[in-house]
């Protein structure tokens, strides 16, 4: 615990890759695919890298974790980022994820795909005045095509992670709701197995007023052996 105001990105403890700042529903991602050492994992929109540099921490930095970006400038930054935290067993690939066709298949993917960012008004108070229903359903479309893409890349038994730091159901529970009612290959699983002081159920919205973090949807997805 901290007794006053840190600057964490002017300390040391940053320049020398020991801390990195998130939010606990940022926190919770990563640790809902609960990678384990040695695994392939796959990361979409990984820039500016907190979850990728967890997900490598959670690891060990045993395994490999790529992480795609399509944006160079993100995408370097990404790499700062892993070099920064010295997770070794990230590698970054500048790619439209959209459109991602990598080779082999992975045991656990994260998709974080852009969204409106309803949860995290609290930081970014902008964003309510940007938000539409129309920009709503075409990110929503977005999400669909890379969660599709996202399940593609990942083996039979293996593991997804959804999430959008956002409270529009659009984006969320109601996507998820479609995904798997056209694939019988997928299914939801309880994350109160996992964290159960979160509570039961196959998803998970996180509330700022509620739960003192940011507003993000959390669903884990298996996919059949």
């Amino acid at each position: 615990m901290l007794d006053g105001p840190f600057d964490v990105q002017g300390s040391e403890l940053w320049r020398r890759g020991a801390v990195m700042a998130q939010s606990r529903g940022s926190m919770l991602v990563a640790r809902m695919l609960a990678p384990v050492a040695g695994e392939r994992v796959l990361d979409l929109c990984a820039a500016p890298g907190a979850k990728t540099t967890h997900l490598a921490a959670l690891m060990e930095d045993r395994g490999e974790v790529v992480a795609v970006e399509r944006h160079p400038g993100r995408a370097a930054a990404l790499a700062d980022t892993c070099r920064r935290m010295r997770a070794s067993s990230v590698r970054v690939v500048v790619a439209d994820a959209a459109a991602l066709r990598l080779e082999g298949r992975f045991d656990r993917v994260l998709l974080d795909p852009p969204c409106s960012g309803l949860g995290t008004l609290q930081s970014r108070p902008d964003r309510r005045w940007r938000a539409s229903p129309e920009g709503i359903g075409e990110l929503a479309v977005l999400q669909a095509r890379l969660l599709e893409v996202a399940a593609a890349h990942t083996r039979p038994g293996g593991v997804l992670v959804y999430s959008v730091c956002t409270i529009s159901r659009r984006e969320g529970e109601r996507l998820i709701d479609r995904f798997l009612a056209a694939r019988s290959d997928w299914h939801a699983e309880d994350l109160g197995a996992l964290h159960p002081q979160w509570g039961s159920g196959s998803n998970l919205q996180l509330l700022p007023d509620r739960d003192g973090t940011d507003g993000f949807f959390i669903a884990r997805l298996r996919r059949g052996g």
